[in-house]
């Protein structure tokens, strides 16, 4: 008797916001390609809205200025992103499921009169921009092998665009820069196993994600000598990744979340071929400097707690960290990591209605910024993100 009322509790808090990982995490990664609403029970949707407030500011090398630092002032800009789902099962065998996210993103650029920041005579300053945006479609169907093993998999589609712009003199024979990402769809795959026990709230999942290929053309230009464009191919690959997804019950009324995720952004290259071919003589295999490369793996973590305070209404709360990717960093995105906490409170304003807001603050990891050839051009330091989210959620038990 007490295993069936502590399901039936437990079940009530499955929907509460456990804040969802867009922000500043490593690499390009704003979402963390989670798909938890997949082990829903029932017939499940939800649709989601978060908003990230980044500062990150710091102090290049003075370059431009006798070797007197000049100030960088906030270099992020503000960011939103949408994620839905929806899930059902057709049997007590067979689920489906469909997963919309938005798991990359770069949302930079440069003011003021820093050494990112190229100043003319006859024209206003512009300053080093860098704007990568994506979207990603996953299916998933999932076959329950008995009552505490299921296995699943699917397709994942995945499209990336952006633009990139490099000013000012710490990119010397690279400044006025400008390279164009043009759209380009590419299919992955996803395939995974969940282990539950229904009685006292335990889940328990371990995901894999495929690396997906793209093949696209960018268009290339040297502003500075010419307005020649170059229009080439351009091939790379965003990286594969491991989550592992773990909730079980504490008591009737509160339930415990942890995540932990692994992404090798080390193996992660942009590499477009003017630019490669410009920055051949510099580079150690004279094949060119990658635009985006990252010096290390990513690991992140989150371990979160809800609790059920009336039949309405549950709060959350949750500490995040993340690895970074090494110090020194990326120019275009010169943070090392972070720690992170959140809270989140969920309403039932209906019996199969749900809505969440959460919050999350992240205190960002200091680093040094590096230019494509290793060369330090700044340092950043004291940044943090403070993010938003907003949720609905629809659950027929």
């Amino acid at each position: 008797m007490y295993s069936r009322i502590r399901h039936h509790t437990l079940s009530a808090l499955v929907t509460t916001p456990f804040i969802i990982n867009t922000g500043y995490s490593a690499g390009l990664d704003r979402s963390g390609q989670s798909i938890t609403d997949f082990f829903q029970n029932g017939t499940y949707a939800s649709l989601s809205y978060n908003y990230s407030m980044p500062d990150v500011s710091g102090q290049d090398k003075g370059l431009s200025s006798q070797g007197n630092p000049n100030e960088i002032p906030n270099i992020s800009a503000n960011n939103s992103a949408l994620r839905g789902s929806i899930k059902t099962d057709l049997n007590e065998k067979i689920s489906l499921g469909l997963i919309y996210d938005q798991p990359f993103n770069i949302n930079l650029q440069h003011r003021g009169h820093s050494d990112f920041v190229s100043q003319f005579e006859n024209k206003p300053a512009e300053g080093t921009q860098a704007k990568l945006d994506s979207q990603n479609l996953t299916g998933l169907i999932g076959l329950n092998i008995n009552r505490n093993l299921s296995v699943y998999a699917g397709p994942a589609l995945e499209e990336i665009e952006g633009n990139i712009k490099l000013r000012g003199q710490i990119y010397k024979g690279s400044a006025n820069y400008n390279a164009e990402l043009h759209s380009d769809y590419a299919m992955g795959w996803v395939t995974g196993f969940s282990l539950k026990k229904p009685e006292i709230g335990l889940k328990a999942a371990l995901t894999y994600r495929s690396e997906i290929k793209h093949q696209t053309r960018t268009t290339e230009q040297f502003s500075a000598l010419s307005n020649d464009l170059y229009t080439l191919p351009v091939t790379f690959t965003s990286p594969e990744s491991v989550n592992f997804d773990f909730q079980t019950g504490l008591s009737k009324q509160t339930l415990l979340s942890a995540n932990i995720r692994w992404v090798p952004w080390k193996d992660f290259e942009f590499k477009p071929a003017k630019l490669a071919e410009r920055t051949a003589p510099a580079s150690p295999d004279k094949t060119g400097l990658p635009l985006l490369s990252y010096g290390e793996d990513q690991w992140s973590a989150q371990i979160g707690i809800a609790q059920k305070l009336t039949d309405k209404f549950s709060v959350s709360t949750s500490v995040s960290w993340d690895s970074g990717l090494g110090d020194p960093a990326n120019a275009l995105g010169p943070v090392n990591g972070y720690w992170g906490f959140g809270l989140g409170f969920q309403y039932n304003f209906l019996p199969n209605w749900a809505v969440s807001l959460g919050g999350r603050y992240l205190w960002l990891g200091d680093a040094q910024a590096q230019r494509q050839n290793g060369d330090l051009v700044g340092s950043f330091s004291d940044n943090h993100s403070t993010l938003l989210s907003l949720k609905l959620a629809y659950q027929k038990k």
